[in-house]
Order: C-alpha cells, then sequence, then structure tokens
C-alpha cells in the first residue's frame, strides 16, 4: 500500500529525471547547478540577502537558498525537488559535494550514484555508498528522499533499487519503501506504511506529479532558449 501510494510520483520523476539527464549546458564553476522555482527562490551568503529569482537560474555552490513553492533542482549527476518551505546549500569537498537540508523535504533521483556524495541534515549526516538498481527498473532511476524536521530526519528510497548508506552510528541498507530515521539518539531503521506509518496523502502524492510535469515544461523551454539564444535565461550578480 505505502509503495502504491508512491508510484505516481515516482513516475512523474522518471520523466524529470530524463529530461534533466539529457539536457545540455550543465554547469560549471562557479555554479553547482540550475535551479527552477515554481514561484520564488531567494539566495543568502554570509546570512545577507544576494540574489532572488522567480524564473530558472544558476544556483551558485555554498549559497544558502529558501523556496517559496516546489523547486527543482539540476546537478550535473542528479535531479533534486524541493518542497515549499525548504531550504539548502550545495558545497564541493574534497571527493564530491554536499547537499545540506537545514529544513523541508528534498527529493532525488539519479541513474548511477555520484560521486562522493553526502547528504547532511541537523541530526546527522548520511553518506550514499552503493546503489543497486532493481533488475526490472524501467529506465533505471533510483527515485528517494530526504526530509527534515525539528526533533528528526530521515531518508528514504521511493523507488527503483536499494540504497547503502553510512552514518555516524554505522551502514544500514535502505529498501525500496524503507526509510532510516536520524534523531538525537543516533539512526534507528524505519519501515513500510505499516511500521513507520504514510509518508505523503494521496492528494500530496497528485500535487508532487503536476509539480514535476511543470518542471518538465519548464526545463524543456529552458533547453530551447539556450538553443536559439545561446545565452542563459537569467544570470547570477555575485556582491560586489
Amino acid at each position: 500500500m505505502w509503495i502504491r501510494k508512491h508510484r505516481l510520483l515516482a513516475e512523474a520523476m522518471v520523466v524529470f529525471a530524463l529530461i534533466c539527464f539529457t539536457a545540455p549546458g550543465f554547469a560549471a564553476d562557479p555554479f553547482a547547478g540550475r535551479i527552477l522555482p515554481t514561484k520564488k527562490v531567494t539566495f543568502f551568503s554570509d546570512g545577507q540577502k544576494v540574489a532572488q529569482y522567480t524564473a530558472e537560474a544558476p544556483l551558485p555552490w555554498d549559497t544558502l537558498v529558501k523556496c517559496e513553492g516546489k523547486t527543482g533542482v539540476r546537478l550535473n549527476d542528479m535531479l533534486l525537488v524541493f518542497e515549499d518551505g525548504s531550504s539548502f546549500t550545495i558545497s564541493r569537498t574534497e571527493i564530491g559535494k554536499e547537499l545540506n537540508i537545514k529544513s523541508g523535504t528534498a527529493y532525488f533521483a539519479f541513474a548511477a550514484l555520484p560521486e562522493g556524495l553526502t547528504f547532511v541534515t541537523p541530526q546527522g549526516f548520511v553518506v550514499p555508498e552503493i546503489m543497486v538498481l532493481n533488475a526490472s527498473t524501467e529506465n533505471q532511476v533510483l527515485k528517494g528522499y530526504v526530509k527534515v524536521d525539528k526533533s528528526a530526519s530521515e531518508v528514504g528510497v521511493l523507488e527503483g533499487g536499494k540504497l547503502m548508506v553510512r552514518t555516524a552510528d554505522g551502514k544500514h541498507t535502505i529498501n525500496t519503501g524503507q526509510r532510516i530515521i536520524l534523531a538525537a539518539a543516533g539512526p534507528m531503521p524505519g519501515g513500510d506504511g505499516k511500521k513507520g506509518g504514510p509518508l505523503f496523502s494521496t492528494g500530496q502524492i497528485i500535487g508532487l506529479a503536476a509539480f514535476a510535469a511543470a518542471i518538465v515544461t519548464g526545463f524543456a523551454i529552458w533547453s530551447r532558449d539556450r538553443n536559439d539564444d545561446g545565452e542563459d535565461a537569467s544570470k547570477f550578480n555575485p556582491p560586489s
């Protein structure tokens, strides 16, 4: 039952991921990727507001992003969709990248495990070390999420396979339909809908699918405009 409720979201994420993974123009320094808000995103650096966008824009490294409305982010090796009210930063490390989720929920999708990826939450870190795709997975994409609350955070796999991850407490395997919960006392295994409770209502899943479809259209338009004009749709102007 838990898996059925998330199937619509997972199918939409597959389409979203395919568009983003095959679109041209992946980011280079000083940008981590591209961001596409449905309403508005605000960038902060050293506690100061430095930019605000209501349309597709480049996403700088090490910049706090606050989302008003659902927001899509395309990196060179993964796709992210953030819920309304989420805030996050994406930073480079010596071995890869760090996604630090301050609040809210981030959905992720990737066809291959990004090298050196670390999810950071207020309750601790999660390092994906091995990804195993289901043999029957259409388009070979794994979908999951990271959710941050005040008292606990969780990482789960929605569809496509399983993740072997490392936390401060040791190594864990997250199968499709399962999650681990990071609390002050350390990680503990979650479960399916019966054990851990359903994560989203049917209405929320339908809304997420509609959002994913809108993001697909937005990135497709951006790719067309970029090819036609040879320029980005918007520019990031760092503070002087």
